[in-house]
C-alpha cells in the first residue's frame, strides 16, 4: 500500500551542474533537460551522520549523505571527486539556504575575520571538465579521468586507521619490533591504495607505435616501474583534475592589520556542515 504521506516527503531543494556532466560514470546519473542534477535537503538521519567525525573522516558518512541527497545517482562509488564537492555544496544549499559563513585567520597577525558567501554564486561558476587531460611521460601519452569517491573513501579509512593505530601505540607497552611491524603493514596498505588510485585515474596509455594500453594490471605494473619525477607528474595532474570544476578560493583582507591574502573555503564535511 502506498504511503498517503508520500506527497509530503521532501522535494529537491537545489539543481546543480556537475563538473563531469555525467561523464566518467558507468551508469550516468539522471539529469534534467538543462543537464542539472536534483539535490534534496538532508534528513534528520543525515544529520546524525554529520555528528560522527570518525564516520565522516573515513568517507562512509560522506557517501551516505550523497546517496540520500542525490537519489538520481545510481552508484555512489562512481562519483568523481570533483562532482562530490559540488554535490556537498548543493546539499548544504538545499538544507540550510544560500548563505555560508566562513572565519579566516590572518597569516600575519593571526586575527580572525568573518565572511559571508552565497552558495548560489559558487555553484553558478562550476566549470565543466570538457576534455580528458593528457600527460606525456617519455614517448607515452597518458589519458586521465577524475578519481572516484570509492577509492578516496578507502584511502581516508586507511589513513584514519593508521592515525588511530599510532595513538594506540603511543599509550601501549608494545615492544619496538612489533611497533615497527605494525607501522610497516599500514604504510604498505596506504602505498598500495595510492597506486590503485592513480591507476584508476588512467583511462588508457597511447604508445608510439599506435597501440593502446588499458589493462589495469599492465598500467599498475608500469606505475611501479617509472621514476619518482614521472610518478609525481602524473599524481600532480590527477590532483589538479580532482580539484577542477569549482573554485573555492577567495581574496581576504584582515580587518586588523589590513594584510591581503588568498585562502579557501574548506569542503571538509565536518567544517562545511558545522
Amino acid at each position: 500500500m502506498e504511503n498517503p504521506l508520500q506527497q509530503y516527503f521532501r522535494s529537491p531543494g537545489a539543481f546543480i551542474k556537475l563538473p563531469s556532466m555525467g561523464k566518467f560514470y558507468k551508469t550516468p546519473p539522471k539529469l534534467s533537460i538543462d543537464g542539472e542534477l536534483a539535490v534534496y535537503p538532508m534528513t534528520a538521519e543525515d544529520e546524525i551522520w554529520l555528528k560522527n567525525p570518525d564516520t565522516l573522516l573515513n568517507g562512509e558518512g560522506l557517501k551516505k549523505i550523497i546517496k540520500s541527497c542525490t537519489p538520481d545517482i545510481h552508484d555512489i562509488d562512481e562519483v568523481p571527486i570533483a562532482d562530490a564537492d559540488v554535490i556537498l555544496i548543493g546539499a548544504r544549499l538545499a538544507t540550510y539556504g544560500e548563505e555560508f559563513d566562513v572565519t579566516s585567520e590572518c597569516p600575519e597577525c593571526k586575527q580572525s575575520t568573518d565572511y559571508t558567501f552565497k552558495l548560489t554564486e559558487i555553484l553558478s561558476n562550476v566549470k565543466e571538465i570538457d576534455k580528458t587531460p593528457i600527460v606525456e611521460i617519455s614517448e607515452l601519452k597518458v589519458y586521465l579521468q577524475p578519481s572516484r569517491i570509492n577509492i578516496q573513501t578507502k584511502i581516508a579509512m586507511a589513513s584514519l586507521e593508521y592515525q588511530m593505530m599510532l595513538r594506540e601505540l603511543d599509550t601501549s607497552k608494545t615492544d619496538n619490533k612489533k611497533q615497527l611491524q605494525i607501522m610497516t603493514e599500514y604504510s604498505t596498505k596506504l602505498t598500495k591504495l595510492n597506486f590503485e588510485n592513480l591507476r584508476d585515474g588512467i583511462i588508457k596509455i597511447d604508445m608510439p607505435d599506435g597501440n593502446h594500453v588499458g589493462t589495469p594490471e599492465h598500467i599498475l605494473e608500469w606505475l611501479k616501474n617509472i621514476t619518482k619525477p614521472e610518478y609525481d607528474k602524473l599524481q600532480g595532474a590527477l590532483e589538479e583534475l580532482n580539484k577542477s570544476g569549482t573554485d573555492l578560493t577567495y581574496d581576504a583582507e584582515c580587518q586588523g592589520c589590513k594584510h591581503k591574502y588568498k585562502t579557501a573555503i574548506s569542503s571538509d564535511p565536518i567544517s562545511f556542515f558545522a
